[in-house]
C-alpha cells in the first residue's frame, strides 16, 4: 500500500522545486561561470569529452585576454556572488595560468579548478595557496590500477602526491575527488570509497561518463541500464553514513523517485544558461564547456559577456523545444526535468543522447 505521507511530501517537494526553477529562469542571475582556459592537456584520457591534446588550438585566448575578461566581469557583476570554475584541458598546462589565478583573487572572485594532478607538485601547491584558490577538484576515477588504465599511467600516484603537497602548503579550501564512472570502475565503487576515505578526501562527485567526444567511439566504457541503477543505489546507500567520504551524484536529469533527493543535495536540474555561464578556450560564450557548440551565444572578443548573458540564452532558459523530442514527448516528468542535461543534446532538433529515467525503467 502506498505511503500517503511520502506521496504528499514528494508532491510538495516537486511543487517547491518547480517554483524555484521558474524563478531562477526569470531572474537568471549569474552565479557560476566556467573558464575553459585551454584545450591543451598533457595526458590522453580514453573518454575525454573535449578531445583534448598537447597541441594548442588555433584562436586560443591568451592569459592577457583572460585577465581582461576578469576585469570586464568584475565591472559588470558582483565578484563575490560569482564562482569561477577554471577548467580545460589541464589548467596548469596553460601558459600564464598563475597570472589568471592571481587576478581572479585580486578582483574578489571565489574560484577553483579541475586538474588531473600531474603538474601539481610542491611548488605548484605553494603558488595555488598564495593565489587564494578556494576549490580544487582532482580527477580521479577509480582505484589506482583501474584509474591509470582509463586515464594515464601514474595519474593515481600523482593525485596522492598532490594531496600531500597541498596539505604541506597549508591549503584550506575545498578538496574533492571528481570521478567519471565508466564500466571498468563499477566493480570497485566500495574500494574507491574506502581509498578516498584513507586519503582524507571528504567530498566525492561521481558522474557516469557522458557519451560525447572520445566516449562516443568507445562504447565499452558506457554504463548499461542495470549499471546506472547499481551506481545510484550505491550512492543512495553510501550517503546514509558519514564515517566515509560521502559521494554525490551528478546533476544530469531526473533519476526517479527512488533516488531523487537521496543521491545529491538537490533535485534534478540543469542550470546551463540560467545561473551558469561559460567562456570557451577560443572566446565563444556559452555555458558548460561540454555543451555542443550549437548552443554558443556570442564571442567575448567581439562583445561583452554581460550583454550576451542579459539578451540571449533563450534556448537554454526556455527548454520547451525538448518537449517534442525522443523520450520527452510522452514523459510525465518533463515539467520537473525540462529535458535533462543540456550537454546531452547536439542541437534543438535532435533527441537527448541519454535519459536516466528511461534507462531505469528498463533495468
Amino acid at each position: 500500500m502506498p505511503d500517503l505521507r511520502l506521496m504528499i511530501y514528494q508532491a510538495m517537494m516537486w511543487k517547491r522545486h518547480k517554483i524555484r526553477l521558474e524563478a531562477n529562469r526569470n531572474t537568471h542571475e549569474l552565479r557560476y561561470i566556467f573558464f575553459e582556459v585551454s584545450r591543451r592537456c598533457n595526458i590522453h584520457c580514453s573518454y575525454c569529452g573535449s578531445d583534448c591534446s598537447s597541441a594548442e588550438r588555433d584562436g586560443e585566448l591568451s592569459s592577457e585576454e583572460w585577465i581582461s575578461i576578469i576585469d570586464q566581469l568584475a565591472e559588470d557583476f558582483d565578484p563575490r556572488r560569482v564562482m569561477v570554475a577554471v577548467t580545460g584541458g589541464e589548467p596548469l598546462f596553460k601558459r600564464g595560468i598563475y597570472d589568471i589565478f592571481e587576478h581572479l583573487h585580486r578582483r574578489g572572485f571565489p574560484y577553483g579548478m579541475v586538474t588531473n594532478s600531474t603538474l601539481l607538485d610542491a611548488e605548484a601547491a605553494r603558488r595555488l595557496v598564495s593565489c587564494g584558490m578556494n576549490s580544487i577538484s582532482l580527477s580521479l576515477d577509480s582505484i589506482p590500477e583501474v584509474n591509470d588504465s582509463i586515464r594515464a599511467k601514474g595519474t593515481a600516484r600523482h593525485a596522492v602526491e598532490a594531496i600531500g603537497h597541498l596539505r604541506a602548503a597549508g591549503y584550506k579550501g575545498v578538496l574533492e575527488a571528481l570521478s567519471t564512472i565508466t564500466k571498468p570502475c563499477m566493480p570497485h565503487l566500495r574500494e574507491m570509497q574506502q581509498w578516498l576515505t584513507e586519503l582524507g578526501i571528504r567530498r566525492w562527485r561521481v558522474a557516469p561518463v557522458i557519451p560525447v567526444g572520445r566516449a562516443l567511439d568507445n562504447e565499452s566504457l558506457l554504463l548499461s541500464e542495470s549499471e546506472v541503477r547499481e551506481l545510484l543505489s550505491f550512492v543512495r546507500q553510501a550517503r546514509r553514513f558519514e564515517d566515509d567520504v560521502v559521494p554525490e551524484f551528478s546533476e544530469e536529469g531526473y533519476v526517479g523517485d527512488d533516488y531523487e533527493g537521496l543521491v545529491r543535495p538537490y533535485l534534478c536540474q540543469c542550470r546551463a544558461g540560467i545561473n551558469v555561464g561559460g567562456i570557451r578556450y577560443d572566446g565563444k560564450i556559452g555555458a558548460c564547456p561540454e555543451i555542443s557548440s550549437y548552443f554558443d551565444q556570442g564571442d567575448i572578443r567581439k562583445e561583452r559577456f554581460s550583454t550576451v548573458w542579459r539578451e540571449r540564452f533563450e534556448n537554454m532558459r526556455d527548454r520547451s523545444w525538448a518537449r517534442s523530442l525522443g523520450p520527452c514527448r510522452q514523459c510525465d516528468k518533463f515539467d520537473i526535468c525540462r529535458g535533462g542535461a543540456l550537454h546531452l543534446y547536439e542541437d534543438t532538433r535532435t533527441p537527448t543522447r541519454r535519459c536516466f529515467h528511461e534507462m531505469l525503467k528498463q533495468s
